[in-house]
Parts: structure tokens; sequence; C-alpha cells
């Protein structure tokens, strides 16, 4: 792969910690941006990046308090039935939604104002009662920077049978969420395997802040709140933040166009303080890094917050694994390696981070 980055030993990496992909009043959310930023607030967050549909706000951009808010928009052809081939567009100077009927004319005009390109939602399950689905078809395009690997409102939607069957889910959410759809985290693999770059993976909570009728009773489900505290993209940056806008948006557009991000699922435990590092003896690479093996054994370390169950995987099969807080391996091999940690909330495993990988030639 071509277009990986080099690995950088002794950067003083700071940690971000952020939601990205919600909608407010300008498309088919509740809220206003001041409601995002109060939320984001609420849950001490970085940033947050606001995709309304097909349009861009861009006067809301800039910080708020002590949350950046930055703009972007999920563009999608809505003339179409159902509304397939979502994608997230973060960092253009203009609306690009134009090009919404011709996915890769659109991720070409996003990459030409130096924006980043993910794939919303590109692999849902259906319910009997939310039939339609919002997938991505169009996978014969190139170039985009990564997938929406967990989106926490897509998931829900199977657990929706029936009316009957939603009405525990709209009060006792948290019982429900367990992780990406492991068809998702296999279609990630592949295309980690089969594309000429890096495949980088986000997390987004989707938000939109609706309340739902059923009969007599109605509920707001999952408010900005309520999500901003769930899946969050949690990135290694080069440098504080500083309050100059251009110079924290590229700081961290360049995280996630690198890859220097995990998905962490922050209410059954914070996954602040997550790292995994690999190094030759000579550099260590972060996550989203290459790191040249040059024959010898390649240490791999793996540092979490709170205990899980760690997993190494190597082009997609596990080839180390522990429970605790930590985990270290060494292999010659080359690979593409990333991690996965489960951990036991609400009686069950649920995913707690699931890293961007570094890949060992």
């Amino acid at each position: 792969m071509s277009d990986v980055g080099t690995s950088r030993a002794g950067t003083d990496w700071q940690e971000l910690v952020g939601n990205l992909h919600m909608h407010t009043i300008h498309s088919d959310g509740t809220g206003t941006h001041q409601d995002l930023v109060a939320a984001a607030q609420a849950n001490q967050l970085d940033f947050i990046i606001a995709t309304d549909h097909n349009v861009l706000v861009s006067q809301e951009e800039g910080w708020h308090g002590r949350v950046l808010l930055l703009v972007g928009e999920e563009v999608n052809d809505a003339s179409l039935q159902p509304e397939i081939n979502h994608c997230l567009v973060m960092g253009v100077q203009t609306d690009v939604s134009a090009h919404a009927a011709e996915p890769q004319a659109l991720i070409n005009a996003a990459h030409s104002q130096g924006a980043v390109t993910f794939l919303a939602h590109p692999i849902e399950r259906a319910s009997p009662l939310l039939s339609d689905t919002y997938e991505w078809h169009a996978w014969e395009v190139n170039g985009f920077t990564g997938i929406e690997l967990w989106n926490f409102m897509s998931e829900f939607r199977y657990y929706a049978w029936s009316k009957l069957h939603a009405l525990p889910m709209l009060y006792l959410p948290r019982f429900f969420t367990t992780g990406p759809w492991p068809e998702m985290l296999a279609k990630w693999d592949e295309l980690l395997a089969t594309r000429s770059q890096p495949i980088v993976a986000i997390g987004g909570s989707d938000a939109h802040a609706h309340t739902y009728h059923l009969g007599p009773l109605q509920r707001l489900f999952l408010s900005y709140r309520d999500c901003f505290a769930a899946v969050n993209t949690h990135l290694l940056v080069t440098a504080p933040l500083n309050r100059d806008v251009a110079h924290d948006r590229a700081l961290i557009y360049d995280a996630l166009r690198a890859g220097h991000a995990w998905v962490g699922y922050d209410l059954p435990g914070a996954t602040r303080g997550f790292r995994f590092t690999a190094s030759n003896g000579q550099e260590t690479a972060i996550m989203g890094d290459a790191l040249a093996a040059n024959g010898q054994a390649v240490r791999f370390e793996i540092v979490t917050p709170g205990q899980a169950h760690l997993k190494l995987l190597r082009n997609g099969q596990v080839v180390a694994q522990a429970r605790g807080t930590s985990l270290s391996y060494a292999s010659p091999q080359p690979g593409i390696y990333r991690v996965e940690a489960w951990r036991r909330a609400w009686g069950k495993a649920r995913g707690w981070v699931f890293s961007n990988p570094i890949y060992v030639k």
C-alpha cells in the first residue's frame, strides 16, 4: 500500500475524543447546532463533526466554548428508492452534493478540496418493521478515505422487529447494542486486503434525536447527549488544539486521513488512554502507520484503560488474545494488524475498541 504513512518514533501524540455523523434541523434532525455543542460539552468531547444531508452549514463551524464544531455533509441521491450510497464528506469548503448521483465523481470532487470521505452505514440489517436499508452498493468506487465501521443508530434498526419489540429498546437501548456487525468487520478486512490504499475505520452516532410514538406513549430515542456518550472516534494528533480553527481542523482531518484513530464504545467504560503500537527496534508505529519488519520480529503492544478481552488480528485472523489491560506479541510476519477489545457489560460481551491497522511490510 503505497499511500500508508511512515512511522514516527518520539512524536508526542495528543489524544482527542470526538463524535462524527449527526443531523440537525437543517436536514432530518430535531436539534440545532447549539444543541449538538451542549451535548458534546456534557460528554466532555473535544470535537464533533455535523453532517446534515446534502447541505453544508459551514457558518456554524468554529469553537463553541470548549468544543470544536466542524461541519461536513452526508451526501446521497434522494431520488433513489431506497436511498442507497450515503457518503460522509468532511473538510470541504463548498457543497459537493450536486455529485450525489455519481459516487465516484462525488469522491473525486471532495478530495479535490482536500476533504476526507467515508462510506456511511455501508452494511445494514433490515427488520420486518424497518425493511428499507441504506447500504453502500457502489463498491466499484475507489479513492475513498474509509468506512463507517460502526453506525450506532443503524444497529437498532435490526432490533425493531415490531412496535412491541421496539418498546423495551426505546427505554433500555444499552441492552441491545453489541458492536459492528460481523459481516461489516469481514468486509473491512476484505477491503484492507484488496484495495491499493488504506481503508480507515471510524464510528458514527448518526444522531437525529427523534421522538417516537407508540399509542399514547412517546419517547425521545437516543438524544444527542445519549449518542455522544456511546460510539466515538478517538484520534491521536501531533500537537495540542490551540483554538485556531484552521490549525485545529487540519490536525483532526490529517489524523482521520492517516488512520491515527480507533472506534471506542465509551458507554460501558471510557476508552480514552487505549494505545496500540508496534516496534521493529528502530522505529515505533501507531495505528495507521506502516513499519518494515526487516526480517526481525516486530513487537506489538496493546494497552487498555480497563479490563477487556483483547484480540490482535493479522489479516482478519486472531493471532493473539488475552484478558486484562495489556497484551504483548512479537512476530516477523508481514501483514495488516488490528485490535479488537470486547468488554462485558449489562450481561453480555460488547465491542469496546476497534483500532485502525498497523501495516507491517
